[in-house]
């Protein structure tokens, strides 16, 4: 199978002088980012694992692929023999930790469909849900996917979860493009390439009889979660579609005087978010230049990854802020005409007050903050 080179974990190797990543396994030329260059390494007929030579491409004898930044001469012959010039450093780099270590600029990934690995905290939406929650949280439905008995088919079925009006034509092309792209590289290729993904790239969720895997796909307007089980004897696969505008009209900023406009069913959501005792789901986001017309809100984040992402982000108008179990919602850290403050209004909140998670959670932030920006400083109390 072809892995994706943004995706790929690598082993770092030094190639004829040159810092370089190396794989097991081909790579798919066209997710080689601009500016890298991507050559094969061929075994001899005596050991077909022992790289021997480096060629532009290889069909017999793979024994690996290279990504540089530099490009490597190649004679004319087609091959250029390695003569003990491939040498292992001893770790494994992901491509943008390979492009931090040596100082090198990494184009912006420009794909439209993009897996993460979820959070453990997340695993519930993989899952079957009540009606009702299905109905606040926008779900359209899912597709059940099996690769069939030799592991290489695809079959698939769609198991509406809402009437119609979600499922429109805009949604439907969307699907379609987004599965035929992850059949093409990604874990939906077949039974193989999906339990070598998973392997690679963590994603471990709870639930079911043997490890499942969830990875999350977010566009403008939808939100898709898929759990892949790779093994035998069972589906091997669920994609589930939440239509997110739909779950922001059903699901309210949680406040005494915004109640009223919330379902049954959403008033239950929020009863059991401030449950202590029961299992939840935590998504958090960044929400920057809000009230201006290039506002942008990034969500389904980890809350390293938010720290990250808000550390980075220049403009004086922004907001970390978490969503639990899909329906409750509070700012956390917020900064205004460049003043920051960490809020306290978790604690007035019945979905957030006294929950370990969020309490961890705000001390994470307080060190995370005030350490990556002494100049701003940070207050108590909201705005």
């Amino acid at each position: 199978m072809s892995v994706n080179a943004r995706e790929e974990q690598y082993e770092h190797v030094e190639l004829f002088g040159k810092p370089a990543l190396f794989t097991d396994s081909r790579v798919d030329r066209g997710t080689i980012p601009e500016g890298f260059h991507c050559y094969d390494l061929r075994g001899s007929d005596y050991d077909p694992g022992k790289p021997t030579t480096l060629e532009n491409q290889v069909v017999v004898n793979h024994a690996g692929t290279v990504l540089t930044a530099e490009p490597i001469t190649i004679p004319k012959e087609g091959f250029r023999r390695l003569r003990g010039k491939l040498n292992f450093l001893g770790e494994c780099l992901t491509l943008p930790e390979f492009c931090e270590e040596h100082g090198i600029a990494l184009p912006p990934d420009n794909r439209k469909f993009i897996l993460r690995p979820a959070s453990p905290n997340e695993a519930g939406i993989f899952y079957a849900l009540p009606k009702e929650q299905d109905a606040a949280l926008g779900a359209i439905g899912h597709v059940r996917i099996d690769f069939g008995r030799g592991g290489d088919e695809f079959w698939h079925t769609w198991h509406p979860r809402s009437g119609e009006s979600l499922n429109s034509p805009e949604f439907k092309a969307e699907l379609t493009e987004l599965v035929n792209e992850i059949r093409k590289t990604g874990p939906l290729k077949n039974l193989s390439a999906m339990a070598n993904y998973c392997g690679n790239r963590g994603g471990e969720i709870e639930g079911g009889w043997r490890q499942n895997y969830g990875y999350v796909i977010e566009t403008e307007r939808y939100r898709y979660c898929l759990r892949c089980n790779p093994g035998p004897g069972d589906y091997h696969a669920y994609l589930t579609a939440f239509d997110l505008r739909a779950q922001r009209m059903n699901m309210k900023q949680e406040a005494p005087a915004q109640e009223h406009g919330l379902t049954e069913a959403g008033k239950e959501m929020l009863r059991n978010a401030a449950d202590n005792t029961l299992p939840h789901s935590y998504s958090w986001f960044i929400f920057q230049d809000y009230n201006t017309p290039s506002e942008k809100l990034t969500g389904g984040l980890t809350l390293p990854d938010a720290i990250r992402l808000y550390n980075d982000i220049g403009c004086g108008s922004k907001r970390l802020g978490v969503t639990k179990d899909g329906i409750a919602t509070v700012d956390l850290v917020i900064t205004l005409n460049g003043e920051q403050q960490l809020s306290e209004d978790y604690t007035r909140l019945a979905s957030f007050s006294g929950d370990p998670v969020i309490v961890e959670a705000v001390e994470k932030l307080r060190g995370a903050i005030i350490e990556q920006t002494p100049e701003q400083g940070i207050t108590m109390g909201g705005l």
